[in-house]
């Protein structure tokens, strides 16, 4: 659903009538307000990792995506929380070279390894960025590709889709919090609220059908990764696509 199809919903449900507000009237705005914190409310819900907020550098409209000679910062994404355990690096024939992630605490202890090694900085504040190994030699010209977990998208249009799996649950949340209750709220669509939310958490926490959590075969010995002193790759290798 769109902002509006959810607002429109809203308005169905406080007033049970076919006639929606109009996006400029206050109370259309008041909903988006609301909107924005039912987002919040499923972004943050029980320290959950939503599947939905999974994205890779390629898919986003920000971030550095080439390499440049002598350079080893690259600004993140906007929108970047936290890495995803790896990043690449594509030349033009492309040959891709795997760049093993850092903890920024465990930086130190191989200031002297020219191994291909990367690490994420920053903060939700200043921003985030990407570091090469400055004693590296990455390609340039590369490609830059690695999965990250972005922050939930916030509306403030309305063709804006919101990345919640089941959006009656903003519908639902916003009516509780409209309502013309005696109460703050209203008991009975916060209840549905909370059970939708609830119920999506189960949903994204069930794995996927037919496809068990553990891997029978493993990667124990990094195989594929390259041999270099850490066991990370330390060339160009086409067949690791």
């Amino acid at each position: 659903m769109t902002e509006q199809s959810i607002i429109n919903n809203v308005f169905s449900l406080l007033e049970k009538d076919s006639d929606t507000w109009d996006t400029t009237d206050s109370e259309y705005l008041t909903a988006r307000s609301f909107l924005n914190m039912g987002v919040q409310r499923w972004e943050h819900f029980d320290n959950t990792t939503w599947r939905e907020l999974w994205t890779d550098l390629t898919s986003a409209s920000t971030g550095d995506k080439t390499v440049s000679a002598a350079v080893f910062t690259y600004d993140t994404p906007t929108d970047f929380v936290r890495e995803g355990g790896y990043v690449t690096t594509t030349d033009s024939a492309g040959g891709v070279t795997f760049w093993h992630v850092l903890p920024s605490e465990e930086v130190g202890k191989y200031a002297n390894s020219t191994d291909n090694w990367v690490y994420f900085k920053g903060n939700a504040k200043a921003g985030h960025s990407l570091q090469f190994n400055p004693l590296s030699t990455p390609t340039t010209g590369g490609t830059i590709n690695y999965p990250y977990y972005k922050a939930a998208t916030q509306s403030s249009a309305t063709s804006t889709v919101l990345e919640p799996s089941d959006p009656n649950f903003l519908c639902y949340f916003i009516a509780a919090h409209m309502s013309e209750s005696t109460d703050s709220i209203d008991g009975n669509f916060f209840t549905v609220a909370e059970g939708l939310l609830k119920q999506m958490k189960s949903v994204n926490n069930s794995g996927f059908w037919g496809v068990p959590f553990n891997i029978e075969s493993s990667l124990d010995n990094l195989e594929g990764f390259g041999t270099g002193d850490m066991g990370f790759a330390s060339s160009s290798n086409p067949t690791n696509r």
